[in-house]
């Protein structure tokens, strides 16, 4: 399988729908699987069965997570999507893997265009003109601002960054899709004993600190430069120690 296939839940299993015209989502998650590892698998399930619910699901099924665990190649890196759509129907992707990256640069986007927040899925399409408006600039990744001008979320990603020695995000005020990711660097820092912090802050507080990009495809990537933005700080020898440990996380798929 070298291209990408859709399929359809029919209560029993998935069905190749490829080619068949799109349906508009309610929910998707998607994640790196490397020869048939992932990171935080189970959380990743969770937040779609949370996010399903949400969205008027009445009956969630742990058979089609099994199912679309099973259809995900045991072999290369991929990048596959579970789908809830506005018909009600569960669909999945599988993709192979797009080429990965260790850092990013960025570029501050010019209006927020989100619908649903909170929810991954409905904003996909919008989102991903605000990551290519950014390489058009240059850039790999845009960042979303409120209205006030502080740090929201990334098009495509989420941001942290180190001040002090903690590890920094945005506040819950700041409403964005819950990170599987963001999750999985938190219990690392906790088990390190690594303080957790939260700022409501303008790109330009970011001068002079490290940066991160991170989301369930490329796992960490350090912002190297902020085009029209703030002057960062990068941290290989840091990054690099972090990325380890966080590919140490990644399990085998469940059978």
């Amino acid at each position: 399988m070298s291209e990408s296939t859709r399929y359809r839940w029919n209560g029993t299993g998935f069905v190749d729908i490829t080619g068949l015209p799109k349906t508009p989502l309610l929910v998707a998650d998607s994640f790196l699987a490397r020869d048939g590892g992932v990171v935080a698998f189970e959380e990743h399930a969770a937040r779609f069965t949370r996010s399903t619910e949400s969205q008027g699901m009445l009956f969630p099924s742990r058979a089609y997570i099994d199912a679309f665990a099973e259809l995900i190649p045991r072999v290369g890196d991929w990048f596959p999507r579970l789908d809830f759509t506005v018909r009600g129907e569960i669909e999945c992707w599988m993709r192979p893997a797009p080429p990965l990256t260790t850092s990013v640069t960025l570029a501050t986007a010019d209006h927020d265009p989100r619908t649903q927040p909170e929810n991954k899925g409905p904003d996909l399409e919008v989102l991903n003109s605000l990551r290519d408006d950014a390489r058009s600039r240059g850039a790999d990744d845009a960042v979303i601002l409120d209205q006030t001008g502080r740090i929201v979320d990334g098009a495509t990603t989420c941001l942290v960054w180190w001040r002090n020695g903690a590890l920094v995000s945005p506040p819950p005020e700041a409403v964005r899709v819950d990170s599987v990711t963001g999750r999985v660097l938190a219990q690392m820092a906790a088990e390190q004993g690594i303080p957790l912090a939260l700022e409501s802050i303008e790109p330009v507080a970011l001068t002079g600190l490290t940066v991160w990009a991170i989301n369930a495809l490329h796992g960490i990537r350090e912002v190297t430069a902020w085009l029209d933005g703030p002057t960062l700080a990068p941290n290989p020898d840091l990054t690099a120690q972090w990325r380890a440990a966080y590919e140490l996380r990644r399990a085998p798929l469940p059978r």
